[in-house]
């Protein structure tokens, strides 16, 4: 895959085929501007040879283990260019691989550090200890922008900048995320720093080299919401300019590296999620086969007897008032049912389960505006109406005849507010592209306020 673009290409198939897997990151012949070149042979390891050597060595496949997962699905919860917390991901949450948090949100990118561009604010990003300016105090840290590196020459060549860091492309995407006017000379200071947009923080294991305090000892994990405080420009350690962006913590969620942030993580039952063992992470569902949560498992490794303690599970428990908000929803009480018949350890698993049976039967997407059906099949108010228009008063699902629902017009007026009012407390975002909020009157106001009503 290219460090810069993210793409992803077949060492075969390429202008110059590699003979072996870069021992770094290495760039495609567009990033690097140079079409003849593709990268030095002399900076790749030779895998010719043996039967052995056509495999990538133990240490590779740990180092570059993101390479080899294939991204299966993509996070539809929220927009790509969604700012703030992911519903269903809190702090404390991780993963062993990048390719994963790309899965769940948090940061898509499944290479890059910085997740924007350069006419939006950037909304998320990973620290990884890539660069020697970087300074991590926890609740505060400073970042370093992308760029300033050149990826044609020897290994050691690439490990110093070689050239000014510009505001540009994901840069400037995080200047654009400081409440500060934007400013490609000197940078800015935001006069409220708690009104600059949040931007989720995610650290690497990579980081922990310079800053084990803060950072994991594997994978990558949710940090929480920080906003920049102020971005400028100066010279690195290596003569030429970067780009710098002072972050400060601000999330209602416990930091991870603090007591009460341990104490949440084990109170929630968070693990790492990792897709070769047998506790699914992500959903915290026990895999097919697996054995018995809590019971040890005898196995046969390399001729010798081994056992491993499968992880506890934990079961996910909504809340009081979602519970409540559930039990109003009278015309869905048997898909309800069937979502609670299951165990989730984690909200996220349940939000998705829930996506799951409030997909339209006629576009596919999570409905939007729905209208439940006599039957109990929930269609967008839009998909239906057109479905009326085409077929009549018939369920696009299974058939069934909802005549006594009325005309057209009628079933527009029938929109459920109970499911609308669950998946706002699920998803906070759902609904807002058609969702209208009344004004409120004087007399609203004034009793806001507690002052006397006219």
């Amino acid at each position: 895959a290219c460090y810069k673009c993210e793409r992803f290409f077949h060492m075969r198939c390429l202008p110059e085929p590699l003979a072996g897997i870069p021992k770094s990151d290495w760039c495609c012949t567009l990033c690097k501007g140079d079409p003849n070149v593709v990268f030095s042979r002399e900076n790749i390891q030779n895998l010719a040879g043996t039967q052995q050597s056509k495999m990538p060595s133990a240490k590779q496949t740990e180092e570059r283990g993101d390479m080899t997962r294939v991204k299966t699905k993509s996070c539809t919860i929220v927009p790509k260019d969604h700012i703030g917390s992911i519903p269903g991901v809190h702090v404390g949450q991780s993963w062993k691989f990048r390719i994963h948090v790309s899965e769940s949100g948090i940061h898509r990118p499944p290479v890059a550090g910085i997740s924007g561009s350069a006419k939006k604010p950037a909304v998320s990003i990973v620290l990884a200890g890539g660069y020697p300016e970087d300074i991590d105090r926890g609740e505060e840290f400073v970042y370093t922008g992308s760029g300033g590196y050149d990826f044609v020459g020897t290994s050691q060549q690439r490990k110093a900048q070689s050239f000014d860091q510009e505001l540009t492309r994901q840069n400037r995407g995080l200047a654009l995320a400081c409440a500060a006017p934007l400013d490609e000379t000197v940078g800015g200071t935001a006069n409220d720093w708690k009104q600059s947009s949040a931007i989720r923080v995610c650290r690497s294991y990579k980081a922990a080299k310079k800053h084990p305090e803060y950072a994991p000892a594997e994978g990558v994990r949710y940090d929480g919401l920080y906003r920049i405080v102020k971005y400028w420009k100066e010279k690195g350690v290596s003569g030429f300019y970067v780009w710098r962006y002072l972050f400060r913590r601000d999330d209602p969620e416990p930091a991870p590296w603090t007591d009460e942030g341990k104490a949440f993580i084990e109170q929630m039952g968070f693990t790492m999620y990792d897709p070769d063992v047998d506790i699914d992470g992500r959903t915290g569902m026990t895999k097919a086969g697996s054995a018995v949560a809590g019971t040890k498992r005898t196995g046969n490794v390399n001729g010798s007897n081994c056992q491993s303690v499968v992880a506890k599970k934990y079961k996910f428990q909504p809340t009081a008032i979602l519970r409540e908000l559930v039990r109003l929803d009278t015309d869905n009480t048997r898909m309800w049912a069937d979502i609670h018949e299951k165990e989730y350890a984690t909200e996220s698993a349940y939000i998705e389960a829930t996506k799951g049976h409030l997909s339209c039967p006629i576009c596919q997407e999570l409905v939007q505006q729905p209208v439940t059906l006599p039957c109990s099949h929930n269609v967008c108010c839009s998909c239906l109406c057109s479905s009326m228009n085409a077929y009549g008063n018939i369920c696009p699902m299974c058939c069934h005849d909802f005549s006594s629902m009325g005309s057209k017009s009628d079933v527009k007026g029938k929109v459920n507010q109970n499911l609308v009012t669950i998946m706002r407390a699920l998803i906070p975002s759902y609904g807002s592209e058609w969702i209208t909020e009344p004004n409120a009157t004087t007399a609203q106001f004034a009793r806001r306020e507690g002052q006397p009503v006219n």
